[in-house]
């Protein structure tokens, strides 16, 4: 299959990503959603690039989680996902109070 080359910017810096063509589309919605998380986490705190970037990555990981959490209908499966999601909220939460 042919690759396509999609670029996209995130931070105000291109990135130019290796995608099949009909993915191009969803690489580019992903990485506007990704500046915007990044953004809010810069707005929200002073801290540095590196430190915002595992912050929006730690609140992206636990979006999917809450999201997969109401997909499943297996309880202890449910249960599981929302105690990670909840530690995760955690970390996140005492993450983004260092170096403010």
């Amino acid at each position: 299959m042919e690759k396509n080359i999609t670029s996209v910017k995130i931070l105000g810096m291109e990135y130019k990503i290796s995608c099949l063509p009909e993915e191009a589309s969803q690489v580019e919605e992903a990485a506007v959603y990704l500046n915007n998380k990044l953004q809010e986490v810069r707005n929200n705190s002073k801290i540095d690039e590196g430190r915002a970037s595992i912050i929006a990555a730690l609140n992206i990981t636990n979006e999917h989680l809450k999201s997969l959490s109401i997909k499943t209908d297996e309880p202890d499966s449910t249960l599981k996902i929302k105690e990670l999601s909840e530690m995760l909220q955690k970390q996140i939460d005492s993450l983004s109070k260092i170096n403010l």
